[in-house]
């Protein structure tokens, strides 16, 4: 069981009650969506926290969350563990537990940072194959093409060129790109965290931004009459989802050094949009090296590139242990 399933956890009245109690204890002090941006991290947070008050209710009877402490988040993943909840979500329902804990007025104990001391085991996140090889790019532009989505080659090349997320690519407009083939970089807005970011261009960019200026007259390049951002992405997402047997190579034919090196598991998972950023995270990073960088100033660059700044969060996009 990779997700939580709270529903499956049955309490008496006397535990329905302090459960009761204790969320909306949680609901008085966090504000779930400027804690944790999005539907689905939002979702994630509020299954975590009321998870933990289920566990407090049922083997605590605990009142009061000022009074929780390590035994309480050490039993919680103890207690997960057992049911087969995934290190992942774990880890998740961990985090948005202590976010609580740190909105709350005199705590009595503070919680320590370390999944380690609480035995929850690391997020298994590296050593798969998840990027897209050139080969597989370019057979999905072209069946892209030759079925009149012209929407899906220009975003699968624009990822694979500048490392774009599906929400940035979306949002391209037509002076957005003027600008960029102009002063030589992309400049994003509409970023994950909302922080902009610059991507310099290189040929294979400026090629498919002239592209898409030239065969392109609305402003807003990918959100035709009638559809909306969100419609305009699930389109994309979808079009790979239904056609990447026609596309995806099952066997590895290429970068079988870069596989060794950096200790990736041949096994393949399903091809989605995301993987074409590690394809240029890949990319990236092997220009880096060759370009007389050490491997930690490479990661840092390609970590710029993609738009965050954690090294642990570079190194899975490169799949490097």
């Amino acid at each position: 069981m990779g997700k939580r399933d709270c529903g499956a956890w049955k309490l008496n009245e006397k535990e329905k009650n302090i459960f009761e109690n204790l969320w909306r204890q949680a609901h008085k002090v966090f504000n779930w969506k400027t804690h944790h941006q999005g539907k689905r991290g939002t979702a994630r947070y509020r299954d975590g926290v009321r998870a933990f008050c289920k566990h407090l209710a049922i083997h605590y009877q605990s009142k009061n969350f000022k009074n929780i402490s390590e035994k309480h988040l050490k039993s919680f993943v103890e207690e997960s563990i057992r049911a087969g909840v995934s290190p992942a979500t774990i880890k998740t329902d961990l985090a948005a537990v202590r976010k609580l804990h740190s909105l709350l007025p005199k705590t009595r104990y503070k919680l320590s940072r370390d999944n380690g001391k609480l035995r929850a085991e690391k997020r298994q996140t590296v050593g798969v194959d998840r990027a897209w090889r050139n080969s597989e790019a370019l057979r999905a532009s072209n069946l892209a093409k030759s079925m009149g989505r012209k929407d899906v080659d220009w975003a699968i090349r624009c990822a694979r060129t500048m490392g774009l997320r599906i929400e940035e690519v979306t949002a391209l407009t037509r002076s957005q790109i003027r600008e960029a083939l102009t002063n030589g970089y992309i400049h994003l807005t509409i970023t994950k965290g909302g922080i902009p970011r610059d991507v310099p261009l290189n040929p294979g960019a400026e090629r498919v931004l002239r592209e898409m200026l030239t065969e392109n007259e609305q402003e807003k390049i990918f959100i035709r009459h009638g559809r909306t951002h969100k419609q305009a992405m699930k389109s994309i997402q979808n079009w790979i989802g239904n056609h990447r047997e026609l596309f995806a190579e099952n066997e590895h034919t290429q970068d079988t050094e870069y596989i060794k090196k950096m200790g990736i598991n041949e096994e393949r998972k399903n091809l989605t949009f995301h993987g074409l950023r590690h394809s240029y995270a890949r990319w990236q990073y092997e220009k880096s090296i060759e370009k007389g960088m050490t491997e930690k100033e490479a990661r840092q660059y390609v970590a710029e590139q993609l738009g965050h700044g954690r090294d642990e969060i570079t190194r899975i996009y490169l799949e490097k242990k």
